[in-house]
C-alpha cells in the first residue's frame, strides 16, 4: 500500500486546531481531523481559502470542500462512477409516494440497484423485533475516504426515513465496512452514535414496528425540503447545541451558497413544527427567526468585505437585500460604520 502524504503544514494545522476551538463540541475536532485527511490526500490547502475555521460559516464551508473531495477520491479507488445530486434527489422523489416506511426502504433499494455500480446495495432484515438497514458499498476497507463516505451515507438515510415519518428513528450504532482507520472519538463525537468498525457492511438497526409507520410527506414538503437542506444538517447537533443554533447553520449555509433563504412556514415544516411553535421554541432561548436572519446576514456581510473584493451591490444581491441602500442601511445600523469605510478599516492583509 502506498504510504500517505503527511500534511504540508504543521503549523497551519495546528493553527486551525486552535481556530476550531470556539465551534460546538464535536464539530471542531471533526472539522480538524477531516482537514488532515483532505491534504493526506493529496488535497490543496488553498482551495480552503485561508483555513480558518473561527465560526459555525466557516466550519461548514470546509466540512463541505473536504467531505466531497474525499467522496469523489473514495470512488475513484473502488473504481466506482459517483452517484450525482440529481440522481440522490430522484431517489427522494421515488419513495415519497410510498404508503409505509417499509415501502419506502424497498422502493429505495430497487432505485439504487437501477444504478447499477453507482448507487449502493440496499436491504432490510427483520429478526428479534429488531430491523437493520444494510447498505453494502464496494469501497476499500483501509481508506479514510471510504469510511466517512459510507458514514454519511448511513447518516443520510437515517435522516431520510425519519423525515419521511415525521419521527425520530432510534438506532444502537452504525455498523461500517472501514477499519478503524481514523480517531474513533472524533468520529463518535460527530456522528453522536457508537461505531462498529471492519463489519461485514454498512448498516444500522432500529424498532422494526416503526416500518409499519405511514409516510406523513408529500412532494411539496420534498420540494422545500431539497431547497433549504444544507449540508450540515447530515449531522445531528449535540447536547450542548441549542435549537437556534441549527437554525442559524440552516441559514448560514443558504447565504454562503447565494440561495434564497427560507420562509418561516419554509423553515418551520423542515423542522417538523408549526410556525408557532417554531417561533414559541426561539423565543424561549431569547431570540426570533428574524433575529438569527439578521445575526447570519451580518456575519456574512462582514466576511465578505474583509476576505473579499466584491462590490457592494454584489454583496447586497447575494444576501438578498432588494437594493444597495437597503443593504447600506442595515450595514450602518449594525456596525455604526458604511460597508465601503468598515472595509478600508478591516479588509485582511494581501
Amino acid at each position: 500500500m502506498q504510504e500517505r502524504q503527511r500534511p504540508a503544514s504543521t503549523e497551519a494545522r495546528e493553527g486551525l486546531a486552535a481556530d476550531c476551538a470556539g465551534l460546538p463540541e464535536g464539530l471542531g475536532a471533526f472539522v480538524d481531523a477531516l482537514v488532515h485527511e483532505y491534504v493526506a490526500s493529496g488535497g490543496d490547502m488553498a482551495e480552503l481559502g485561508d483555513g480558518r475555521a473561527t465560526t459555525l460559516d466557516a466550519a461548514l464551508g470546509i466540512l463541505e470542500h473536504c467531505i466531497t473531495a474525499l467522496s469523489e477520491r473514495a470512488n475513484r479507488e473502488g473504481e466506482l462512477p459517483p452517484m450525482s445530486k440529481e440522481e440522490v434527489d430522484m431517489l427522494c422523489y421515488c419513495v415519497i409516494t410510498c404508503r409505509t416506511l417499509r415501502e419506502a426502504i424497498e422502493r429505495a433499494a430497487r432505485f439504487c440497484a437501477m444504478l447499477g455500480g453507482r448507487g449502493a446495495q440496499l436491504s432490510l432484515a427483520v429478526s428479534g423485533g429488531r430491523a437493520r438497514f444494510h447498505m453494502a458499498t464496494r469501497r476499500l476497507r483501509d481508506s479514510p475516504s471510504a469510511l466517512l463516505t459510507d458514514l454519511f451515507g448511513l447518516a443520510f438515510y437515517r435522516r431520510l426515513f425519519a423525515w419521511l415519518i415525521g419521527s425520530n428513528l432510534p438506532i444502537q450504532g452504525y455498523a461500517v465496512y472501514a477499519n478503524q482507520v481514523m480517531e474513533r472519538e472524533v468520529l463518535e463525537g460527530f456522528f453522536l452514535q457508537p461505531l462498529t468498525f471492519g463489519a461485514p457492511d454498512n448498516s444500522f438497526d432500529f424498532p422494526a414496528p416503526l416500518l409499519d409507520r405511514p409516510v406523513v410527506r408529500d412532494a411539496a414538503d420534498l420540494r422545500e425540503v431539497l431547497a433549504v437542506l444544507p449540508f450540515d444538517q447530515l449531522f445531528e447537533p449535540g447536547g450542548q447545541w441549542r435549537f437556534r443554533d441549527a437554525v442559524a447553520s440552516i441559514i448560514q449555509t443558504q447565504l454562503v451558497r447565494n440561495r434564497r433563504l427560507p420562509s418561516l412556514d419554509q423553515i418551520a415544516r423542515f423542522f417538523n413544527t408549526s410556525p408557532a411553535t417554531f417561533h414559541r421554541r426561539l423565543v424561549q432561548e431569547g431570540t426570533t427567526y428574524v433575529g438569527i436572519k439578521r445575526e447570519q446576514r451580518e456575519q456574512r456581510a462582514r466576511a465578505l468585505l474583509r476576505h473579499g473584493d466584491a462590490k457592494v451591490g454584489d454583496i447586497a444581491a447575494q444576501l438578498g437585500f432588494s437594493d444597495v441602500r437597503a443593504f447600506r442601511r442595515a450595514f450602518v445600523d449594525w456596525t455604526g460604520e458604511t460597508p465601503q469605510g468598515w472595509r478600508a478599516r478591516h479588509a485582511a492583509p494581501g
